[in-house]
């Protein structure tokens, strides 16, 4: 990572000293600057295990902390000349990123941390997935996916028998319709 900066000693010591080292985006990496409150809404938690958890698993890339304003995932460089998504900012080449020791994966403070650790510079989340990710937080956060999944009971219950006539005495016994009003159930915001 160092291999960013003119001056890799000054990042060396950054890091012996408890500091992130601030590298240049643009190079080996851009940096998606995602919102918390979206990325918390997309995988339905705040609990820093269970974001890291989602986070490795949709992105299958290194994220950056940020506690208490962003999180950064890092995707191929030049993204930001092909980025497509309103909901977040791509730093790219000429912008500049605080990055923790690769050893720092634990939220302890307030300085940054891996929520998914760096395991190979050449291995980056997909900026498609990211834009995913970032659509998904929006739309819960905007309650958008709670009325599809309204709409999807209604329209199941036009074509559905036991579904149009069930009733809160007599449940309707379509596993579909169970599903699709669990969902509903699930998304309410």
């Amino acid at each position: 990572m160092t291999s960013t900066t003119r001056h890799p000693e000054i990042a060396e010591q950054d890091w012996a000293e408890g500091r992130p080292a601030i590298l240049r985006t643009g190079i080996l990496y851009d940096a998606v600057r995602m919102p918390m409150q979206l990325v918390h809404a997309a995988v339905r938690s705040t609990v820093p295990v269970e974001v890291a958890r989602a986070l490795a698993e949709v992105l299958d890339g290194p994220v950056v902390c940020h506690p208490g304003a962003w999180f950064y995932a890092l995707v191929p460089a030049g993204t930001c000349e092909i980025w497509m998504s309103p909901c977040a900012a791509v730093r790219g080449r000429g912008g500049w990123l605080g990055v923790p020791r690769v050893d720092r994966t634990e939220p302890a403070s307030v300085d940054p941390y891996w929520a998914v650790a760096v395991e190979r510079i050449d291995r980056l989340c997909s900026p498609a997935a990211v834009a995913e990710l970032l659509h998904v937080g929006r739309e819960r956060c905007e309650g958008r996916e709670h009325s599809a999944a309204y709409i999807a009971v209604l329209e199941h219950a036009e074509e559905c028998t036991a579904c149009a006539t069930a009733t809160t005495a007599t449940p309707s016994t379509c596993t579909v319709g169970t599903r699709l009003r669990e969902a509903v159930r699930t998304a309410r915001p």
